[in-house]
């Protein structure tokens, strides 16, 4: 076996898992790429916009990853893009060649062309974008506390979720949290009724991957939470002063977290297909580049079902893990293996003491299935000290109704708005 370079573009789920998969295999020099410095768990963002989690405590350093790999280098730089026939990938103006790629560069929003949603909707994809997030509410919520305008106060108060999948149920839950046991107790001027948390959805019901009982189950417990759901409702306009949906009703909010879809994140020379993704042989290669091998969210390709597989951790760990051993398998001359993917089940967690858990043809609610969610994170979770920080943050959490880390980093400053549209949805 001829020494083979394989660069791995991307140091999220799939990517890591790809490296451990190659590390310490003879013949292999493999460079992991990528334009930060450490490896995010993105499950658990959400508590970091909702200040339940510090940043650091999700996030591990890529080096500390690597130690011990000694056939594995990492290189910090945002990849620019790919040229395939000459097998180089082009890192911050400087040529990286390759014997075989691996690229896992993950998702983005998608704001399906909605105007507004880029300008004034708030992603939840990387810390930056919770950290700003979390900043946002701290300070609409300090905002509110000065302002004696009462239609700037009920923007100010008023924090809209648009999409009803896990990501948007969990981040509505946990505002709803927030709503109940922090912002009652640190600004006891601010009345709870004055705070809403509007989930807009636009299909009948939440959840569309769950069966009906766990989306029932769901939905009855955000509404207990005083979670305001708008299901059939279809966001049309993102502005300054709120949200427009295709009723023609208006919500004034200054608060507008986008999270209703997400669309793959290639790199110029990755031919792309539906949702900016690339379609793949089920190897995973690509059919005019055998060398070129697309994991995680970038991916597409379809299951027995007909449908892509999921933009979720687990698709990306599997196909990760799958693509470095199909190039073993290339390097030794053999077969390559067409992908199967094992669904170990899906879970959200609600709120306190409430998540939903389906695997295969089991269903859990309530107080099993979260702390089932809690040890499934703690379990994926990278880095000892992290475990420890996140599980005692929880448990803080847990025990005192609290939130743990409420610090603004940057104060959000809110300019002074017009007034919301005549038409305002109660």
């Amino acid at each position: 076996m001829q020494n083979k370079r394989v660069v791995v573009l991307g140091a999220g789920f799939a990517g890591l898992q790809a490296v451990r998969v190659l590390s310490g295999q003879p013949g292999v020099e493999v460079v992991l790429v990528d334009q930060n410095n450490y490896h995010l768990f993105q499950p658990l963002l959400y508590q970091v916009a909702t200040a339940g989690l510090e940043a650091p405590q999700i996030a591990f350093p890529v080096r500390a990853y690597l130690r011990g790999r000694p056939n594995v280098r990492f290189l910090l730089g945002k990849a620019e893009g790919a040229d395939l026939k000459d097998r180089v990938l082009w890192v911050e103006g400087q040529p990286l060649p390759y014997d075989y790629l691996i690229a896992g560069t993950g998702s983005r929003t998608h704001d399906f062309g909605l105007p507004g949603v880029a300008q004034y909707g708030l992603g939840l994809k990387t810390l930056d974008e919770a950290l700003r997030i979390r900043d946002r509410i701290l300070s609409a919520c300090e905002e509110a506390e000065r302002t004696q305008d009462p239609k700037r106060r009920q923007a100010l108060l008023t924090f809209v979720v648009v999409g009803g999948g896990p990501t948007g149920v969990e981040l509505a839950g946990a505002l709803g949290e927030l709503r109940r046991h922090v912002i009652a107790r640190d600004y006891p001027s601010l009345h709870l009724s004055e705070v809403r948390i509007v989930l807009v959805e636009g299909a009948a019901h939440l959840l569309e991957a769950f069966r009906p009982t766990s989306r029932a189950y769901a939905q009855r417990f955000l509404e207990r939470l005083g979670v305001e759901l708008q299901l059939g409702q279809r966001v049309v306009e993102v502005t300054p002063q709120g949200v427009r949906l295709h009723s023609g009703a208006f919500i004034p909010s200054h608060n507008v977290i986008w999270s209703a879809g997400v669309s793959g994140q290639p790199i110029p020379g990755l031919p792309t297909t539906r949702g900016q993704r690339v379609a793949t042989t089920p190897e995973l290669f690509l059919p005019e580049h055998p060398s070129v091998y697309v994991v995680g969210d970038l991916n597409y390709l379809e299951g027995q079902n007909g449908r892509p597989y999921p933009q979720v951790a687990p698709t990306a760990m599997q196909q990760g893990a799958w693509a470095a051993r199909n190039i073993l398998r290339a390097l030794r001359e053999e077969p390559q293996l067409p992908f199967r993917y094992k669904d170990r089940g899906s879970m959200v967690t609600l709120g306190r003491s409430h998540a939903i858990a389906e695997v295969g043809p089991l269903r859990i609610h309530g107080l099993p299935a979260w702390v089932a969610w809690l040890g499934v994170h703690l379990y994926h979770l990278v880095g000892l000290r992290n475990r420890l920080m996140v599980f005692s943050n929880w448990a803080y959490s847990y025990l005192t109704y609290d939130f743990a880390v409420r610090v603004m980093h940057h104060r959000h400053s809110f300019a002074e708005q017009e007034g919301p549209s005549p038409q305002v949805l109660s």
